[in-house]
């Protein structure tokens, strides 16, 4: 479902519906060694169009916890018995069989094995270099994690509870292992309402063309530090700084055409956080009106700014928002208001 939210702009937000699949345990007579199945998706539990494999290039932390004898995580999670059993091991994907390892599998360096008797629940993140920890009552957890750390795509995988075997749910061999994004991203579209040149192009404009060439756009007052915890309600929480973003710097023409509006290097990854009526974080958009006359032309400089709290409530885990902004002059147009003062008689007489 698309939701589209129509003021000054637009925010798409495409939300992909719940699937449910077979999983299919391994009935190989080969290795017993613990190996991970790895997916990036929406909100949909199985592999579908709205999720992706998980890059081979790429790498992952994991935690397992054991759980003993036919006790459950969600009964048995804070027990004395319940411990650690993997710690933060870096996950990769290899292509060959090496020693106990099947090929074509995930899994980590050291050799992890199930357990003979009890169960394992993983908990996994991305990238690996992110510092979080793993705890019984928190899950994953990123303590003051800043975002200004352009562009990095922190996710973090679903709980995988009561795992005894390696299944296949998605592609591969392994635990299921389906990543979610933890962060917000964020882009614009700008167009024009109408062709405001008439048609006419550099050379050939008339009195009354106006282009409108967009000049910055600049998210400001975000906060950009916050922690994570996946337990006991997933979120973020203890935001603070206070950042802007110039998400676009230069001079781009806009036309009918929806365009993207994007400097090279801007920070498209933000912070999860809702926004207060009293909140002043807003979008700034600086555009220039050049108006012709048919010898020369007028500049006018406009700034726009848009509180997002008008706009919508949140940025939330997990989403892609794209802000479509349209300039409408619509309202501008000038009219002219004539009338004729009456003539003033005045009577001079003229004596001769």
């Amino acid at each position: 479902m698309k939701k589209m939210i129509l003021l000054a702009a637009i925010a798409s937000i495409t939300l992909a519906s719940c699937v449910k699949n077979e999983v299919t345990p391994d009935e190989e007579n080969g290795s017993n060694a613990i190996s991970y199945q790895t997916v990036v998706g929406t909100m949909s539990r199985a592999l579908s169009s709205s999720q992706t494999m998980f890059p081979t290039t790429s790498s992952f932390g994991s935690f397992a916890y054991f759980v003993a004898g036919n006790g459950t995580w969600e009964e048995n999670a804070n027990d004395e018995t319940t411990t650690l059993y993997i710690n933060d091991e870096e996950i990769k994907y290899y292509s060959l069989g090496i020693g106990p390892f099947l090929a074509e599998t995930w899994h980590a360096t050291a050799v992890h094995y199930w357990p003979k008797q009890g169960s394992l629940t993983f908990f996994a993140y991305t990238p690996k270099r992110i510092a979080v920890t793993c705890g019984k009552a928190t899950g994953i957890k990123a303590e003051n994690y800043n975002v200004n750390d352009v562009n990095v795509d922190f996710m973090v995988a679903d709980i995988a509870e009561d795992k005894k075997q390696n299944i296949t749910t998605y592609e591969y061999n392994g635990v299921p292992t389906l990543f979610r994004h933890k962060l917000t991203q964020i882009g614009f579209k700008i167009k024009t309402a109408s062709d405001y040149t008439n048609n006419h192009i550099t050379g050939s404009y008339v009195a009354g063309d106006k282009v409108i060439d967009l000049k910055s756009i600049t998210i400001k007052n975000v906060a950009n530090v916050g922690t994570y915890t996946q337990l006991p309600t997933e979120g973020w929480g203890g935001h603070s700084g206070t950042v802007d973003y110039i998400h676009f710097s230069g001079n781009q023409e806009v036309t009918t055409t929806s365009t993207v509006a994007k400097s090279d290097g801007a920070q498209t990854i933000v912070l999860p956080q809702t926004f207060a009526d009293d909140d002043n974080v807003n979008i700034t958009i600086m555009y220039t009106i050049r108006t012709y006359n048919g010898i020369d032309f007028s500049t006018e400089t406009v700034t726009e700014t848009k509180k997002l709290r008008d706009l919508h409530g949140a940025w939330e885990m997990n989403k892609n928002i794209t802000y479509g902004i349209t300039i409408d002059l619509s309202s501008q147009i000038i009219y002219w208001d004539p009338a004729i003062e009456n003539w003033e008689n005045v009577d001079n007489g003229i004596t001769i």
